[in-house]
């Protein structure tokens, strides 16, 4: 009789407890979200927005046609997060059946900035 390992069992309860960690948020603002992943598309994006080269404009051109608005109040869960060289803060998340990141602040709000003295 094949049973499982006391490991095996202990693995799954940690995968377990990990998924059941994320919660759900609320996009704040109608941002415009990009297809793909916060450490590749959007931290791309913004680390090359003022990249000139041909390639550079097509891979721009090609992120842009295809964002899409997100709706604000719908709940999301963020599945991974990633910072700009500018030290902006970047989500991804799914919405419906697509892979989306933005800006942090579309799910976190804004971040404060401090106030001149």
């Amino acid at each position: 009789m094949n049973r499982p390992s006391v490991a095996a069992l202990f693995f799954a309860a940690i995968i377990a407890c990990g998924c059941a960690a994320a919660s759900a948020q609320p996009i704040l603002y109608e941002f415009a979200g990009l297809p793909g992943a916060a450490a590749g598309s959007c931290k791309w994006f913004n680390d090359n927005l003022t990249d000139r080269s041909i390639p550079a404009l097509t891979e721009q051109t090609d992120l842009l046609y295809n964002r899409v608005a997100l709706p604000p109040g719908e709940n999301v869960t963020v599945g991974g997060t990633a910072t700009s060289e500018q030290g902006e803060s970047l989500v991804d998340f799914h919405l419906g059946s697509r892979l989306i990141c933005t800006a942090g602040e579309a799910v976190y709000g804004p971040t404060p900035s401090p106030s001149p003295s």
